[in-house]
């Protein structure tokens, strides 16, 4: 499995997490952080921290936790793939390059040896809890390299409101 999507997963595409493969129903994706995926010797795996406070994200978590949806399926697009018969009426078909575009939260999986758990329940800053991405990374370096104070956006906002308390433009 792990040479299959080690191609694509290395290129840190946007892979998305959606509610049984709708597109109109999204649970999470890479590009926010609220998704990981990667992929080992057992198989695919994934980490998905749907909103909570969004009618979606509770069904969701409700769902999985309540055992109701417990397993997994995903979209992709083979690159690379060989076909030869397993046996004289079935073909076996294997992929060795694909892109995944998408998973999903589903009932009926095309495989059985999926999962979906809860865990435990999402953090309540999960931007805080999240390694930084890669363009947040970069843009504090930008700042950093044009001398421009890199500071914690609660600490700021403290900061103004003490100054405009001292001169009296707030109570």
């Amino acid at each position: 499995m792990l040479q299959t999507f080690d191609a694509f997963l290395a290129a840190s595409p946007d892979v998305v997490a959606l509610w049984s493969h709708q597109d109109d129903r999204p649970l999470g994706r890479v590009s926010n952080r609220t998704l990981r995926v990667k992929a080992d010797t057992t198989g695919l795996r994934y980490t998905l921290f749907p909103d909570p406070t969004s009618p979606l994200g509770q069904e969701a978590i409700a769902s999985v936790r309540s055992g109701l949806v417990h397993q997994v399926s995903i979209g992709f697009w083979p690159d690379e793939e060989n076909w030869s018969w397993a046996d004289e009426e079935m073909p076996l078909r294997v992929i060795t390059k694909a892109e995944i575009r998408e998973l999903s939260l589903v009932t009926w999986p095309a495989y059985q040896d999926t999962s979906a758990n809860c865990v435990s329940p999402p953090p309540p800053d999960r931007a805080a809890s999240l390694p930084k991405s890669l363009a947040a990374r970069r843009a504090e370096m930008e700042m950093k390299f044009r001398s421009i104070a890199v500071t914690n956006n609660a600490a700021a906002l403290q900061r103004i409101r003490e100054k405009r308390r001292a001169r009296g433009i707030l109570k």
